[in-house]
């Protein structure tokens, strides 16, 4: 028998060889317990059982669980293969101890008796062969924690594994041994829902359990996930629970500069090593192994956004590229060609963390460790400090957000767009941390700016954000910097712009006035400067291309003319993506206040430019707008067997905010199609019945577009009185009675459910019953990636709550509910709440229709923009 069994059971331990477990003091993996971990389970069962595998290495950061795992692992290894396990720790050498030293320790611990005189190399190996005829068993040996003794127990392994025929080493360590032949096992943060288990085990081993309500587990599982789902990290959390309610440990939970983790008491006394007595202790151990130039690129990546280890995501949101790092964090003491060799050691070391796609890496620090890097930071006395870091990054995310502009109409869209996304937490920083900085305003401001130009109204995406930090940021600049007029009247032009179609025309107005205050000196011009039109009166470009949009939705005839100014405006002044915008618009300003001939030249032009440029987005939208203009044209069955290829294309590329822009182009062109059926008096009966129920259905569904993406195209004039028309000359059909049938049919058109998408996909169709209408084919796997609170906010979310409902049912503020909607879209990996329904699990969608009934309506007019 071999000296050291590995042992889950304190009884059973006790029983095979209870005085080498207590002289050997290795009682961790029955005192922590074991929770979960099936898939790194099976991973290193595989490896034990095929027999091929001679050195396995769980690597993974402090307090990650990697011992627990090995003696779990091996525990049940051992049971079915009545092998010999023999346990080495190697904790108490000291950092850089020898191969001798290390040879020392492990005939220490493997060993059969008196070991007095005998060499630690013969002895450790006889120890390992044995020398009992009998006894044919192979033995696996576990070095346990390595870390800090790498070179030594590196030679170690290669002198034993060629020494030892049939030897197993199983090793445990922060970053891998570096052995030709080393299989190794990473052990991430445990899933969600394992770490609410450990939390609450830990919480009830301390009489402080959680209860089954509907409000502490979901703060049980925030807690966890700000401690990165460490099992170490939530042991210490669940330890405060001693002295306070779970609401203020995760108050303490901050992940900026007033987070106090790295202050909490320690935990236990007794039963663990003093490395892994606090958070701050697990990482400092590592900290104090790299060099000091690790030290320092680990301290300045601390001002990127953290990320998680558990996201599921393939392009999650947060962390870096190597570009950025270097751009941010190099200098003469941090050259950037080193800094790609120093991430990977970081990354060795189980100190930096990352997200590999076929095409990029990304790295970052989870939170715990950026807590302890950026107060390591801010007592650094270095030239590039917290301040200039945080105004270098600033720059750099500014720079790539505003370069976006230059591939608008081309085939890099897609490749920014998906940028955008994986930056955003980034993005947002340097535009928080601009209002701290009162010379930094400007340069959060150009970028906000960016944002409510391109994702806002083309993308529907993060709206409310932009638009609070646009306001935030023209309320500070308006005091400090008069020098940037132009760039407060541009950014407050693009408010208006978003202000019109989420349908507050009243407030676009005002800031459009606010505009023209700023850029006309002439009191009189100022108050009469809407009566003409035609007139350039010098506006800037942005402010034309808003005051166009404005005319547009007023149906105001010189709505083609402001636009075609402010496209001129943009190309002299070189901003080609606000003159393509301006053109895309000018099409369609053509289309609705009725000039055809021009419509359909000006959206050939811009259509012809998008294809040429093999644009991806942006064709999309000119295909749109090229549709409006044919089918006011009188092509309308030409727009309509275009319309739907589009539509195809649109949903399969997962734009669905473009393709929802159909419900009206379907609106227009059946009630032009059923008008002028009327009025020759050739219409098959069939058909216009079944066309002017689809107009009522459509009518129905714009109240959804509304809910789904805060835009409200019956408030644009231009759709309201086709919106009125198309009603009218349906009910023709239909009488009053069945039109309001079908409409009500409509609003039940349950985007949760994926309704839309087949209705607008198949225009034959009429639902009698759309709430039987089932899903299909949804893949639900990202579904468990979200948090507890986080499917709680999907699920009122695909029932089409507003995020302030979704925050008075909860409880909590806003802001955290834009960020939690905005988290979900990220790890579903898609662009809007209408996508949410194909990541639900099936068995809830009867709560689903549940809320959505119960969904409150809004009692006032302005409405609020989800995310």
């Amino acid at each position: 028998m071999c000296s050291v069994f590995i042992c889950h059971n304190p009884q059973a331990a006790a029983a095979d060889c209870p005085v080498a477990v207590h002289r050997r003091g290795d009682l961790s993996a029955a005192v922590s317990g074991f929770v979960g971990r099936h898939t790194e389970l099976q991973q290193v069962e595989t490896l034990l059982s095929a027999g091929e595998a001679r050195l396995i290495t769980l690597v993974g950061p402090g307090g990650i669980g990697k011992t627990t795992l090995a003696a779990e692992a091996l525990l049940r290894f051992r049971i079915v293969s009545n092998r010999r396990v023999c346990w080495a720790r190697l904790a108490r050498l000291a950092p850089d101890a020898d191969t001798d030293s290390v040879a020392e320790e492990v005939m220490r611990s493997v060993a059969r008796g008196d070991v007095t005189g005998q060499p630690a190399w013969e002895g450790m190996v006889d120890a390992l062969v044995g020398n009992d005829a009998m006894d044919t068993r192979q033995t696996v040996l576990v070095l346990d924690k390595c870390e800090h003794v790498l070179s030594g127990v590196a030679h170690l392994v290669a002198v034993l594994l060629s020494s030892v025929p049939g030897l197993t080493i199983t090793a445990t360590s922060r970053e891998p041994i570096g052995w030709i032949d080393e299989h190794i096992v990473t052990v991430p943060p445990l899933p969600v829902d394992q770490a609410v288990d450990l939390f609450r085990q830990r919480a009830e081993l301390i009489g402080r359990s959680i209860p089954d309500d509907h409000e502490q587990p979901t703060i049980a599982e925030q807690i966890c996930r700000h401690v990165d789902n460490n099992p170490l990290f939530i042991r210490l959390a669940a330890a405060r629970l001693r002295h306070q309610p779970p609401a203020i440990v995760l108050r303490e939970l901050t992940g900026d500069v007033d987070d106090i983790r790295m202050h909490w008491s320690h935990g236990a006394r007794a039963g663990v090593e003093d490395r892994h007595r606090s958070v701050h202790d697990a990482i400092a151990w590592s900290y104090l192994l790299c060099t000091e130039r690790e030290q320092l690129l680990l301290d300045r990546i601390s001002v990127f956004a953290t990320a998680s280890d558990t996201d599921g995501a393939d392009i999650p949101s947060g962390g870096a590229e190597a570009d950025a790092i270097r751009a941010v964090c190099a200098d003469q003491s941090l050259p950037a060609g080193d800094i790609d060799r120093l991430l990977e050691r970081l990354v060795e070391r189980s100190l930096v963390s990352t997200h590999i796609s076929s095409t990029t890496v990304r790295y970052f620090l989870l939170e715990s460790v950026r807590v302890f890097a950026r107060d390591r930071l801010r007592r650094r006395d270095d030239d590039l400090d917290e301040t200039r870091l945080l105004a270098r990054h600033r720059r750099y995310y500014r720079d790539k957000v505003v370069a976006g502009q230059e591939i608008w109409l081309g085939p890099e869209e897609r490749i920014w767009f998906s940028w955008v996304n994986s930056a955003w937490e980034n993005i947002l920083i340097g535009i928080e941390t601009s209002f701290d900085e009162p010379t930094e305003i400007v340069v959060g401001l150009e970028t906000v700016a960016v944002l409510m130009a391109w994702l806002v109204p083309f993308f529907g995406v993060a709206n409310r954000a932009a638009t609070s930090l646009a306001e935030r940021a023209l309320r500070a600049i308006r005091h400090i910097d008069p020098a940037s007029t132009r760039l407060r009247v541009d950014a407050t032009a693009l408010m208006a712009w978003n202000a019109i179609w989420q349908g507050e025309i009243a407030d676009a107005a005002q800031l459009l006035d606010e505009c023209v205050a700023h850029c006309v000196s002439d009191l009189e011009l100022r108050r009469t400067w809407r009566d003409t039109p035609t007139a350039d009166i010098g506006l800037p470009a942005a402010v034309e291309f808003s005051w166009g949009i404005e005319l547009m939705c007023e149906l105001h005839p010189a709505a083609a003319d402001v636009l075609s100014r402010a496209r001129r405006k943009f190309a002299d002044a070189g901003d080609r993506a606000g003159e393509q915008r301006s053109e895309l618009f000018e099409g369609l300003a053509c289309a609705v206040t009725g000039d055809p001939e021009r419509a359909v030249r000006t959206a050939r032009r811009h259509l012809d430019r998008a294809i040429a440029a093999q644009a991806c987005w942006s064709l999309d939208w000119a295909e749109v707008v090229w549709l409006y203009a044919i089918c006011v044209h009188g092509e309308i069955n030409e727009a309509m067997r275009a319309g739907q290829t589009a539509l195809k294309q649109f949903f399969t590329k997962g734009d669905t905010f473009s393709a929802l822009w159909f419900i009206p182009f379907n609106l227009i062109a059946l009630g032009h199609t059923v008008t002028r059926q009327l009025a020759s008096g050739d219409g098959d009966p069939a058909q216009l019945w079944q066309a002017a129920t689809e107009i009522a259905h459509m009518c129905g569904m714009s109240a959804v577009l509304h809910r789904a993406h805060g835009i409200a195209p019956t408030k644009l004039n231009w759709f309201g009185q086709e919106f009125e028309l198309a009603a009218a000359v349906a009910t023709k059909v239909l009488g009053e009675d069945a039109f309001a049938a079908a409409m009500q049919r409509g609003e039940a058109l349950r985007p949760e459910f994926d309704e839309l998408r087949k209705f607008l996909l198949d225009a034959g169709a009429i639902y009698q019953s759309p709430s039987t209408v089932r899903r299909g084919g949804a893949d639900p796997s990202r579904w468990h990636e979200l948090s507890r609170a986080e499917r709680e906010v999907a699920v009122l979310a695909a029932a089409g709550w507003a995020n302030s409902a979704i925050a008075a049912r909860r409880g909590s503020s806003i802001r955290t509910v834009d960020a939690q909607v905005a988290a979900v879209l990220r790890k579903l990996l898609i662009a809007n709440r209408l996508d949410i329904i194909g990541h639900v699990p099936a068995e809830l969608e009867d709560r689903i229709a549940v809320e959505a009934g119960q969904r409150p309506r809004r009692s006032r007019n302005r409405s609020t923009p989800n995310p």
